[in-house]
């Protein structure tokens, strides 16, 4: 279940992000910035992703010129393949048409096996940035 993240939340977070973003940043010569994670978390909406008590992932969305992104989804290496990256996707979907939005869109690194998982959830491909990917997912 997502709930909203607090301030105390925030290095967890980004240790999550970093760590699980290490070996794509590594592949298309990218560092890790926590100024700039720091700069999201204070524009984005933060959730934690709790399972049986404990934070288990995170999920940012950032608003835009009217428009909600899948900024991080992110889940701990050892829950993964559970469906709880689902359960987050599904949940953030809902709180995005609960606003009376149309779509969500994200980008994503279009080598990620991510990739899969949004295209189950009827994310569908917008525009090639290489090595980025944005997907849009209209909202019923």
């Amino acid at each position: 279940m997502l709930e909203v993240a607090s301030a105390r939340d925030r290095d967890w977070a980004g240790a999550l992000v970093r760590d699980n973003m290490a070996e794509a940043y590594r592949r298309h010569g990218l560092a890790w910035d926590p100024a700039r994670f720091a700069a999201d978390w204070a524009g984005g909406e933060n959730y934690l992703l709790r399972c049986d008590g404990g934070a288990v992932g995170y999920l940012r969305l950032l608003r835009h010129a009217g428009r909600s992104y899948l900024q991080d989804l992110q889940v701990v290496a050892e829950r993964r393949g559970l469906g709880l990256g689902t359960q987050a996707l599904e949940q953030a979907k809902a709180l995005v048409r609960g606003r009376g939005e149309a779509a969500l869109r994200l980008k994503v690194f279009a080598d990620s096996p991510a990739v899969r998982l949004y295209r189950r959830h009827g994310f569908v491909e917008l525009l090639n940035e290489p090595p980025l990917i944005g997907m849009e997912c209209r909202l019923p």
